[in-house]
């Protein structure tokens, strides 16, 4: 058994997502990014009346992670350093222009 709370739980969902990312894991990242999302590939996998295979871009998955963070930020109102990290590459790689979450002013 191990104690746990929803702030770890989204932390350790998303950051395993981003791990999948990087080994080319679509199903596996967009799957664990998206647990509370309406995206169709989350839905693909566990519905026989869709088709049997799919294309995942990593776009799709870029997304689903994306939308994961803010609202991990949103709701806990800190940004873990892995998270940045991820903002930093999706900005590199042009998913995104500016970061996943703004600095708070002091």
């Amino acid at each position: 058994m191990i104690k746990t709370s929803k702030q770890l739980s989204a932390f350790r969902q998303i950051s395993a997502a981003i791990d999948h990312v990087e080994k080319k894991d679509h199903e596996c990242a967009i799957t664990l990014a998206g647990a509370a999302e309406g995206n169709m590939f989350i839905h693909w996998m566990k519905h026989s009346s869709v088709p049997e295979n799919a294309e995942i871009e990593e776009q799709e998955v870029v997304t689903t992670i994306i939308r994961a963070i803010q609202k991990y930020v949103g709701a806990h109102e800190t940004m873990h350093p892995k998270f940045q990290t991820f903002s930093d590459w999706c900005i590199a790689k042009g998913y995104t222009k500016k970061p996943l979450a703004e600095k708070k002013a002091d």
